[in-house]
Parts: C-alpha cells; structure tokens; sequence
C-alpha cells in the first residue's frame, strides 16, 4: 500500500458530524452562564459544544466602558476565551506532574455551528446520561457531604500540583459524574485559563498554588454561608 493512502478503517463518524457545520437554531440550551450556552452536541452523546451568546456579552461590556474599548482591538474577538481555554488545556496535560490524569473535561477543539463558532469538549455525565450535577448544585440539595469535601480538598490539590492556573474558582465550575471513559470524580468544566496582561500564575507553579488554595478557601467558606456547610 502506498504510504500516502488513508488506512483502511471505517470510521463511526465523519469528521462533518462532529465539527459541523452543526445545526443548533431549535436546540435547548442544557446550561448557560455569564456568555455562554452549553449544548448538547446533535450527534455525539459524549460531547458538548460550547457556543457564544453575543447578547449578553454586550450587556457585560456595555456596563464596563474600559473593557469594551480595549476589546475591540483584540482580533479574536469574542472568541478569545477559546484560545484560553484550549492553550491551558494543552499547556496542562502536555506537562510532567505528580498528576496522572488532570480533572479536567477534556477540550477537542472548535466547530461551525448555526449560532457561530463553538467550542466542542467532552460531557460529564450522571448515571442517566444527562449533564451532571455541579458542585454548587449537590451543596443547595444538601448533598455536599463530608466524602464530597474530601473529593473536594483532593480535587484542588491535584489542580495545584498539575499548575493548571484559573480565572474562576467557583462551585459551578465543577461537575461530579462520569467521563466518557466512565470514570467517577469531580471535573473542571469551565473557568481555566490565564487572563492578567503580566501572566504571573503561568510563570510560578508556587505563586499559582497559592492563589488556588487560598481561593478555594474562599469558595468553601461561601459554600458553608450560603448552604450552612462545614468550612474548610
């Protein structure tokens, strides 16, 4: 066989089914959140696709003259939180650590859709199949136990150790369910990534698990606020 031929192998999906042009003008949002909504991919159950909603990014720069002025000159645009996204999800699990797998839902890369470029990355899932719970919402049903905390401290440690750097630690940026191999655990779904002009947290694996830890902090002690929730 000559070396330029294509393996002789039958795919289970074309490449347009996957990264489109995909179809989601009379799809229902699963979740959305301060300018995105997340939706499930039409033809592959395991994956989701992110999608901007340029509405309320206008709304959120409207009330923030200086960053809308300053925005308008970055060439990605609204899309620039992909970039993001994806840079420290390759950043991260191409890079030695004590950290066998990262917690992180996996990132697959972007595609055409009917509502403009998205971002297709792997579901996290509960036993049905649906999108699984996140943290924040286990904590309001009163299921954020004391072995979930445990979860918890182990989740933010490996986070740590890995120097995956974040923008946003919050409750609702963890999802606790199944990958699409089936594993159980706590997954990043959302909020990673370096933002700051002077990237200091990309710079110092030291300086970056200091942030987290003491965010995280702060995010437990709101938890057991708002919940009434033991505090780390």
């Amino acid at each position: 066989m000559n070396s330029a031929d294509p393996p002789s192998c039958k795919a289970s999906a074309s490449f347009q089914s996957i990264f489109g042009p995909l179809d989601l003008n009379a799809e229902t949002p699963l979740a959305t959140g301060n300018d995105r909504q997340i939706f499930q991919h039409p033809h592959m159950p395991s994956l989701l696709v992110k999608v901007m909603d340029m509405r309320a990014r206008a709304i959120y720069l409207e009330a923030r003259p200086f960053k809308r002025w300053y925005k308008q000159y970055q060439r990605e645009s609204a899309y620039r939180v992909y970039l993001t996204e994806i840079s420290e999800y390759v950043t991260t699990t191409t890079r030695p650590s004590g950290v066998w797998q990262v917690p992180m839902a996996r990132v697959l890369g972007v595609a055409q859709t009917t509502l403009g470029l998205g971002l297709v990355v792997e579901k996290i899932r509960d036993a049905d199949g649906n999108i699984a719970p996140s943290v924040e919402d286990l904590a309001r049903q009163g299921k954020l136990d004391d072995a979930l905390c445990v979860q918890l401290d182990e989740f933010f440690d490996d986070l740590a150790d890995a120097h995956v750097v974040l923008h946003d630690i919050s409750p609702s940026n963890i999802s606790c369910g199944l990958n699409a191999d089936g594993k159980q655990g706590l997954y990043l779904i959302d909020g990673f990534g370096g933002l700051p002009l002077i990237p200091l947290y990309a710079w110092s694996k030291r300086l970056n698990s200091w942030r987290i830890r003491r965010k995280y902090a702060r995010m437990r002690a709101t938890l057991a606020e708002r919940y009434g929730l033991p505090a780390r």
